[in-house]
């Protein structure tokens, strides 16, 4: 038999559930998306070192709903440039943006600025001055030395020295020089081009020559290196492969898609994928028979729980 106090009682705890209920769904951790479009990172690289990019990647990983990137190969600016002849005086010089150094008589003509090494001689006087030495001080002293009383007294007579900045009359024929300085252009040399990422080695995966590649990390941990390029390379066409990255441009070409990573995991093995795809700290590699300059340009979203 329901009676009114047990009625209070059932709807005092029915309004205690959904006052609970209510702040779990505030309470509630949701889900958080990360989206980075085109961001670019830079680096240099050459025949003894490749360009490396690192992107972070959030530990609490949900999934993937993008991971693809573009490539940049063009040239870059160095601060010496390559040897060249002076014809006018018949010396090599480096670099760019001359500046003259005009060397006459006896004198150094920088541009407008006039610096002389002129031969008139600089004299030093010496007046007279007398050396007393009483009650074991000698005056003058400004090094504060003593010795034992001297009842003698001693007289420095006045004297001249004359320094002469050309004693010899030496004399320097008229003639100029070229100092080159500035910024040049280093142009790519390099034509063959691979793109590899970097997993944690736990045993579990073997070296493959020229796909797989044993590595050591900065901290000495073992890790390896796949290389991306052919799986790149099967999500091309025909017609397109032939365009693989050979020199200065923009890869893919204009109207293709990026080199994704979601697509090439596919043709890999389960385990190579999943550490692909491992969250953390990614790095990846350009390598080139050269000198370039590249730019990775990321497309990255990726769910993670919020925080």
């Amino acid at each position: 038999m329901i009676t009114f106090e047990s009625a209070v009682n059932r709807l005092a705890e029915r309004v205690s559930d959904v006052s609970q209920e209510s702040r779990n769904i505030r309470l509630q951790r949701r889900n958080q998306v990360v989206d980075i479009y085109g961001m670019e990172f830079t680096r240099q690289g050459d025949i003894e070192k490749p360009a490396s990019f690192y992107i972070s990647i959030s530990p609490d990983l949900i999934y993937f709903e993008r991971f693809e990137f573009k490539v940049i190969i063009e040239s870059f600016r160095v601060p010496i440039a390559e040897d060249s002849e002076d014809d006018e005086n018949g010396v090599s010089v480096r670099g760019i943006s001359p500046e003259i150094v005009i060397v006459k008589e006896r004198s150094i003509d920088l541009d407008l600025e006039m610096v002389e090494l002129t031969s008139d001689p600089i004299t030093l006087n010496l007046g007279e001055e007398d050396i007393s030495v009483t009650d074991e001080v000698v005056s003058p002293n400004p090094h504060g030395h003593r010795i034992t009383p001297n009842p003698h007294r001693h007289t420095i007579p006045e004297h001249s020295h004359t320094i002469n900045s050309n004693s010899h009359d030496h004399e320097t024929e008229p003639h100029s020089h070229t100092i080159r300085a500035g910024m040049t252009y280093e142009t790519v040399s390099a034509t063959q081009f691979s793109i590899w990422i970097w997993i944690d080695d736990d045993g579990e995966i073997a070296p493959v020559p020229r796909l797989i590649e044993q590595r050591a990390s900065r901290s000495g941990e073992p890790q390896l290196r796949v290389n991306m390029s052919p799986y790149f390379q099967a999500l091309l066409s025909t017609e397109s492969r032939s365009r693989w990255i050979v020199g200065e441009g923009i890869f893919p070409s204009p109207g293709l898609k990026n080199f994704d990573v979601l697509e090439a995991v596919a043709y890999m093995t389960p385990e190579l994928r999943e550490k692909i795809l491992k969250p953390g700290y990614k790095r990846i590699d350009i390598e080139g028979d050269g000198v370039f300059n590249a730019t990775l340009v990321n497309y990255l979203k990726y769910s993670h729980v919020n925080r």
